[in-house]
């Protein structure tokens, strides 16, 4: 009974030994960092407008801009113009989120975005971001450039107070 277990266990060690050298590359892609997803992880926060103890809204939003800078890739842009977040939005009891509706804004250091862009819930961009679920709207957001080390991206509602998210500038 022992020699038999002693046996098969000898025979599995060893069959991970004798793998074929095709299936090598297969294996390095599974234990590979994703780059993109890993910058991505290091530049989202997510931000809640709270009151009475029930999240009124929820802000989810990643700097593209350290993401994207230098990188060549399919869904890359131009970040020379303008600092960009992808900002993920879910008012409470709203079936489309949307910043124009009840009294919710976003602003970077005050000032408000140049270009607010919705997302398409197929967009090859979502795919690749972290934190991405199916109740949030997801919006491109396009802010002018400014000087300094960390920007603050302020999350408000007219009702319920406002958030604020620090990112750093890289």
């Amino acid at each position: 009974m022992y020699k038999r277990i002693f046996l098969s266990t000898l025979i599995l060690i060893n069959s991970g030994c004798f793998t074929n050298i095709e299936d090598k590359p297969k294996i390095s892609k599974l234990i590979k960092r994703d780059d993109i997803y890993y910058m991505a992880l290091q530049n989202t926060k997510k931000g809640e407008i709270v009151a009475s103890f029930e999240t009124k809204g929820l802000l989810i939003a990643t700097y593209l801009n350290p993401i994207f800078n230098g990188r060549d890739c399919s869904i890359c842009f131009n970040t020379d113009d303008g600092r960009y977040f992808l900002l993920g939005l879910l008012i409470n009891g709203e079936r489309d989120s949307r910043f124009d509706r009840e009294g919710y804004s976003i602003d970077l250091n005050g000032l408000e975005p140049i270009e607010l862009r919705k997302v398409d819930r197929y967009d090859p961009l979502l795919k690749e971001m972290p934190m991405v679920n199916n109740w949030c709207s997801y919006y491109i957001a396009k802010f002018p450039k400014q000087s300094g080390d960390r920007v603050l991206l302020n999350f408000k509602s007219d009702r319920f107070g406002e958030d604020s998210l620090e990112f750093l500038k890289r």
